[in-house]
């Protein structure tokens, strides 16, 4: 394996959800009911705070009730309870790291979802590019030369494996990375895979 540093997305690629509440929906359900229009940038903002739902909705303009956020903040805590790795994710960062690869999760999601790096993968030393600490979101090329500068490495060196073809194929192959589709249903194209593991059969 050629490869420097691998990249992965975060839910939908290592973590699954078990419960999902949408908290962040409910939030601009309840604004939009109550009379503000939404805006384009919405799902931006939400994962470029770092802060929590209370500190978005302040963000957003949305002047939720006490007794909603504490709901929200609940639900939260119920998704991240539930959430859990796929089955082929530890045997293949062992092996990456084995091989003495670097390891690397860049993902967009509100701060809230971030702890789960921590609760289910402690044991690897993984950089972490979230969206809300650098300020920007996949596709934006910001994100991904987050990854590069923090690494000092080129993006020839890296590839990047997700489940969202824009953001994870699209988007690093813009800045000159090697982007892999992880389509865990069925593989839709010579550059896509099912499961992780498939990535060692490939020219990396």
């Amino acid at each position: 394996m050629k490869t420097d540093v691998v990249i992965f997305d975060l839910f939908g690629t290592l973590v699954n959800f078990g419960i999902q509440h949408h908290p962040y929906k409910q939030l601009l359900k309840w604004a939009r009911e109550h009379g503000r229009k939404p805006l384009s940038n919405d799902a931006r903002t939400i994962m470029t705070i770092n802060g929590d739902i209370q500190q978005v909705a302040n963000q957003l303009g949305i002047n939720a009730p006490d007794g909603l956020i504490r709901k929200l903040t609940d639900d939260i805590e119920d998704e991240l309870a539930s959430l859990t790795l796929f089955d082929d994710v530890l045997p293949v960062l062992d092996e990456l790291q084995r091989r003495g690869i670097t390891l690397v999760i860049c993902s967009n999601l509100a701060k809230p979802y971030g702890v789960i790096i921590e609760r289910l993968l402690r044991q690897y030393p993984l950089k972490k590019i979230l969206s809300y600490e650098c300020g920007s979101i996949k596709p934006e090329p910001e994100i991904y030369h987050c990854i590069t500068n923090a690494m000092k490495v080129a993006p020839s060196q890296c590839v990047f494996i997700g489940d969202t073809h824009l953001a994870d194929v699209w988007g690093p192959q813009q800045i000159g990375m090697k982007g892999i589709h992880l389509s865990r249903t069925d593989k839709i194209s010579q550059n896509s895979i099912s499961s992780l593991s498939e990535m060692f059969d490939m020219d990396l």
